[in-house]
């Protein structure tokens, strides 16, 4: 990499800036019930708009539902986006967007079967010494309205809260990811596709003790294959997480992957994956040779496998450091937490606009990060900052900030930090309410059971080592689960050579 003095100079600089914008005061100090959320449709709340820094009243809203913000006109919402996404407006930003002002405060609230068993456990669950979870079987852990902001484990709860947000039943469909090499090159996208299916604490399922009949001892399972491009397919893996990761900080996940060069199925080292697993992949701006190999996702570096030959490292190469689901799932008993606040801001947690699968040539920006040209809603969110209890090396995170919606606690922004504190990268997440598609499929145990999900259509995030990013495209996923049959065979190690 050919990197000018003058160069790392400007670069250091920038980097100083965007630390001072990514650091946030101590604890806050709230008024009584601090989680609440506005009515729907309140666009101009009786207790007021929460602003940034913590605490901070926002001034009246500038917009109403049905308005739209092309780039000239966006600082009037900059109060409304995080300071990291505003700081990085110009990847996240273009030049002809048309940004749609959505509904104020929506009610995308859970389903009542998941309410109901917040509250018939309340008070069951609680925090281990070392931040595990104990005592838990459905809902949430930690009712909101039990959680005393002034308490110093009052991060971790919310943190509990976040992994164990309702989700119906997992989510299953088509993805395609792209990795972007700044303004310039593309690199090839993935595609293929990915589930992930919730075994144990299910909340519809209080007939069966909370729990799927394949469950055993297994929280969820998750996998997926790709399909392009063409040396990437029939890549395919599981990932089996156990009960035991509630209160087990060593309790790593279960990995198999099917390598088609070797036309077997290989047990992978899984020690350091946190989130959703996704092999990792290097390409270049020009079709790739062959895929490098698999990795972890959450920035770990955990067991790698090469495939049959390796990539050149020229100098357009590139490779993925995060995985696409990125955020998506965390292990709170990893970091030590603390809630930052809460802030009222835009996102696109019910996006309008189709992306991929149903469209495959969407204006992404001159950056391919943006989903600025959608409906974008004005949501509470809640901040929360985790600090890792042992750091994993100075490429590793050691510091995020995930932005999620107080009603749904869906992932809305996120930002993570190295050993050195510097930034790694700024992502945000787009959303899809199941209750506005009329082709949703129904629980399959019982078809009038209300859905009532905030699916994960899409995210991209910043990186800002390096100049590019990623964007995820999944805008037909469902969480709703298919048949017994299908989850048994879903689930199953046998069914990765399945059709190879």
């Amino acid at each position: 990499m050919r990197v000018g003095s003058r160069r790392s100079h400007r670069r250091g600089l920038a980097a100083a800036a965007l630390l001072a914008l990514f650091c946030f005061p101590g604890p806050v100090a709230f008024a009584a019930s601090p989680w609440t959320v506005p009515p729907p449709g309140s666009c101009q709340p009786e207790d007021g708009l929460k602003g940034w820094p913590p605490g901070q009243d926002a001034p009246p809203v500038p917009f109403q539902p049905g308005d739209a913000f092309d780039l000239e006109q966006l600082a009037a919402l900059k109060d409304y986006f995080p300071p990291q996404l505003w700081a990085e407006r110009e990847r996240f930003f273009y030049e002809g967007m048309r940004l749609e002002i959505g509904p104020c405060f929506a009610d995308y609230s859970p389903p009542g079967f998941f309410t109901d068993a917040t509250e018939a456990f309340k008070g069951k669950a609680s925090l281990l010494e070392n931040g595990g979870l104990q005592g838990y079987t459905a809902g949430l852990p930690f009712a909101p309205d039990t959680i005393d902001p002034a308490e110093p484990r009052a991060g971790l709860e919310w943190a509990w809260n976040v992994a164990t947000r309702y989700q119906a039943a997992g989510f299953r469909g088509r993805f395609r990811i792209s990795d972007m090499v700044g303004r310039e090159g593309r690199a090839e996208p993935f595609e293929g596709q990915i589930f992930k299916i919730q075994l144990a604490h299910r909340a519809d399922q209080a007939a069966n003790g909370y729990r799927d009949k394949a469950a055993r001892s297994k929280h969820w399972v998750a996998g997926g294959e790709f399909f392009m491009p063409f040396d990437a397919r029939e890549y395919a893996w599981r990932q089996y997480r156990d009960v035991e990761h509630l209160e087990e900080v060593d309790r790593s996940d279960d990995l198999h992957a099917y390598l088609p060069d070797w036309r077997r199925v290989r047990r992978l080292g899984a020690s350091g994956i946190e989130g959703i697993f996704m092999p990792s992949f290097s390409v270049g701006v020009v079709k790739p040779a062959t895929i490098a190999g698999f990795g972890a996702g959450g920035g770990s570096a955990g067991g790698a496998v090469s495939a049959a030959g390796a990539m050149g490292a020229g100098a357009d190469a590139i490779t993925t450091k995060r995985s696409g689901f990125e955020g998506m799932e965390i292990r709170p008993l990893l970091y030590d937490w603390e809630v930052k606040g809460v802030h009222d801001l835009l996102a696109p947690i019910n996006a309008a606009n189709p992306s991929y699968p149903e469209l495959k040539d969407r204006e992404y920006g001159p950056w391919g990060l943006s989903f600025a040209s959608d409906r974008w809603d004005l949501r509470r969110a809640l901040v929360i900052e985790g600090k890792t209890v042992n750091s994993r090396g100075a490429t590793s995170v050691s510091r995020m900030i995930l932005y999620v919606d107080l009603q749904t606690l869906a992932p809305i922004y996120y930002m993570s930090f190295d050993s050195r504190d510097e930034p790694i990268d700024v992502g945000q997440y787009v959303g899809r309410w199941s209750e506005d598609r009329e082709d949703y499929p129904g629980w399959p145990d019982d078809p009038e059971r209300p859905v009532r999900v905030i699916d994960t259509a899409g995210a991209s995030f910043a990186n800002l080592a390096d100049i590019g990013g990623w964007r995820r495209e999944t805008w037909d996923l469902v969480s709703t689960p298919p048949d017994g049959n299908q989850v048994r065979k879903l689930i199953s190690v046998n069914n990765l050579t399945k059709g190879h």
